[in-house]
């Protein structure tokens, strides 16, 4: 008795009672057992308390913040008291309307929907989500209008109209895809997977209600999770397979009951019963048909008592106790009845029928049984079907148009990204070598710069084509173009400045002013070479042309090699190289990209390392890999460039020590060459106190 009696929507108001009457006063402890068992019985006291908190503070917040406040309250209020959250609504409604609100009064009216649906009062609900749907169309909200859409699919459901509620669900989806808004669009996907299970198409609802569970994962809001679990139980129920089916009521109820949700526990709970009932585990059906009903009757819910109701009726039929299963049933279809619900009523009527069969009474079963026919055949008739399957097939012709225009365009910018790429790299070579006979030939400078030009226009004009074609590339790229142009920039300015000297003083140059000068080009040449190296090894990088040729290598003879070609740059700033890999360690990786991986590693070292420093590469075994080091004891990198050094078309480079130049794009290859034998990079530095960079190669 005192379970039941907790279990019931006045218990909270006795106990109160009891805990101010007069004689407890004399048993303190029994004042305090009652008040403990008060605050057990309220849902969340903490959630309760936020809530109080936010009503006591509505009359001193402006419009905006006010209004907001109340969507809290009521969206609060509608999980387990939604005549509390109309109440609520009514005076936000009144505020917005009062100051002419027009976003405010479109949100409390579709709030209003919601409350309504969940009380069963389906054509108020219909009437609140028309009402918010006009306004948002009128203040031109995209999101509120997917959502009312969604909403109304759901009221057309309950109706029987699966074409309107299909429809609904689609439109929805249309204009949900193309917002920001996460939470709408994964409750969009929620109820386009139970639009296609209530219209019968069970196996396309499997596979629209997993891909709203996995979307809805990112979502992060518990609710809406809780609904994709809720519909995968149902499909998994209709399909028998109970233990997937067991498992997602099992995550619905620990998320409902977590955020209050009583509603929706309601539901889990008449969920879990079916599965019972079905494998003929009567007195746990009975248990959690139980739950269901208490939380529906204090709710008010009309339409989730109608189904508790029938649910109760079907598992007393099942356990022999035909006229208790007969009663619940009759109160089943006359409360469907009243609220409309025609798919509700086949179900109830089927059921009643059913139920007269087993005694016998073959006249009342082949009455309910017709009643039940007419009802299903105004639900489905051919035509409602036809509608369907055109909305279905309509649908899924949309989803492929849009994936195959999809892939033509990513294939389309890819190709044409590689051939700009290709064309500026064969542009920058002519430029380079056209500049390289210039020196040698200063009568033909005057006839060749013409000429150079004339081409430079050609290809300018061609390039500009191009632009107009990749207007759509993304940022990174346009960024990475910035930066190289930035980079040769520098180099040719200054080789376009000695060769004016040149041209300008040559019968006045020694040679060794001749000599020096050429040592300047020559290591601008140098300079401009190697970001070309780097880029046409990106380019080739981005469109799959380079490919994995793994071999046995020797660590420490590799990284020998790449010593041996930076020991002059090395030697040039008196800095030590110490290799300290031992020399029975062996990896399987591509030789080649490697060694551009250490090349760029140890010259990026060297660069960054003062005079009579020091580097220094070793290896560690680890579980399953080899890690490589390179460490040295340079200015280290400041922590603002730290988070960039691997992104492409962020600027990044620095002069070395010596002022030494930087491509920019040699940690970029490294990461590629890195990630394509699937290990990882990483690094560690601190300013003026070194730099780790380190890699691993899977076994």
């Amino acid at each position: 008795m005192i379970v039941l009696l907790i279990n019931s929507f006045w218990t909270n108001y006795a106990i109160f009672t009891i805990i101010n009457y007069g004689f407890l006063m004399s048993f303190p402890f029994l004042k305090i057992a009652a008040l403990i068992l008060l605050l057990s019985n309220i849902p969340n006291f903490s959630n309760i308390q936020k809530i109080d908190s936010l009503i006591s503070k509505l009359g001193s917040l402006e419009l905006n913040e006010k209004i907001e406040t109340y969507k809290e309250i009521i969206t609060f209020y509608t999980r387990f008291d939604p005549q509390k959250s109309l109440l609520f609504a009514e005076e936000a409604l009144a505020i917005s309307k009062k100051n002419n609100y027009k976003k405010g009064e479109a949100d409390i009216l579709y709030l209003m929907g919601v409350s309504s649906h969940a009380l069963s009062e389906f054509k108020n609900s219909l009437k609140y989500y028309e009402e918010s749907y006009k306004i948002r169309k009128e203040i031109k909200d995209s999101v509120g209008i997917g959502e009312c859409l969604n909403r109304i699919g759901l009221i057309y459901n309950v109706k029987g109209d699966f074409a309107k509620a299909l429809d609904y669900a689609i439109q929805a989806i249309r204009i949900l895809e193309n917002q920001n808004d996460k939470k709408a669009l994964g409750r969009a996907y929620n109820y386009l997977g139970i639009a296609y299970y209530v219209a019968k198409d069970v196996d396309k609802a499997e596979q629209i209600s997993l891909d709203a569970l996995f979307f809805n994962k990112t979502v992060n809001d518990d609710l809406i999770l809780a609904i994709s679990h809720e519909h995968l139980a149902i499909i998994y129920i209709k399909k028998r397979n109970f233990e997937k089916a067991i498992e997602h009521v099992n995550s619905t109820i620990e998320l409902r009951s977590k955020n209050l949700d009583s509603l929706g526990l309601a539901g889990s709970y008449e969920n879990m019963a079916l599965i019972y009932r079905i494998q003929n585990n009567y007195s746990e059906a009975l248990k959690y048909y139980d739950k269901s009903l208490q939380l529906k009757e204090k709710l008010n819910s009309q339409r989730g008592l109608a189904s508790t109701l029938a649910g109760i009726g079907v598992t007393y039929q099942k356990m022999g106790n035909y006229s208790k299963s007969i009663e619940l049933l009759k109160r089943s279809i006359e409360i469907r009845k009243r609220l409309g619900d025609m798919r509700g009523m086949v179900s109830s009527l089927e059921q009643i029928s059913e139920a007269y069969e087993t005694i016998n009474d073959n006249k009342n079963a082949l009455k309910y049984i017709k009643l039940a026919q007419t009802y299903n055949d105004s639900l489905l008739n051919e035509q409602k079907n036809r509608a369907i399957a055109e909305l279905q097939e309509e649908f899924q012709n949309e989803r492929k148009e849009k994936e195959i225009l999809l892939l033509q365009k990513e294939n389309t910018i890819q190709k044409q990204f590689g051939n700009f790429l290709i064309l500026l790299s064969a542009l920058l070579i002519v430029v380079v070598i056209l500049i390289f006979f210039g020196y040698r030939s200063k009568r033909n400078m005057n006839k060749f710069l013409k000429k150079t030009n004339k081409e430079i226009t050609e290809q300018k004009e061609e390039l500009q084509k191009l632009n107009d074609q990749l207007k759509e590339l993304n940022a990174t790229k346009n960024k990475l173009f910035s930066i190289i142009a930035h980079d040769l920039k520098s180099p040719f300015q200054g080789m376009i400045g000695l060769t004016e000297i040149i041209d300008e003083d040559f019968d006045e140059l020694t040679k060794e002013e001749i000599k020096n000068y050429n040592v300047l080009i020559r290591n601008a040449t140098n300079n401009i070479y190697k970001l070309l190296e780097n880029l046409l090894e990106w380019t080739q990088l981005q469109r799959d042309l380079v490919k994995l040729e793994i071999t046995k290598i020797n660590l420490r003879e590799l990284v020998n090699t790449i010593i041996d070609i930076q020991s002059t740059n090395a030697g040039n700033k008196n800095i030590k190289i110490a290799n300290n890999i031992s020399s029975d360690i062996f990896i399987n990786a591509d030789k080649n990209m490697i060694l551009t991986v250490l090349r760029n590693l140890l010259s990026n070292a060297i660069k960054y390392t003062p005079k009579d420093g020091t580097v220094e590469v070793f290896s560690e075994l680890k579980e399953g890999s080899t890690k490589v080091c390179v460490k040295d004891t340079g200015i280290g990198i400041p922590s603002k460039l730290l988070k960039n050094l691997f992104t492409v078309g962020e600027k990044t480079s620095r002069p070395g020590t010596e002022g030494e130049p930087s491509t920019g794009l040699g940690l970029v290859l490294c990461k590629e060459y890195i990630d394509k034998h699937n290990g990882e990079i990483s690094i560690e530095s601190k300013e003026n106190l070194g730099t780790t960079f380190c890699f691993t190669i899977p076994d």
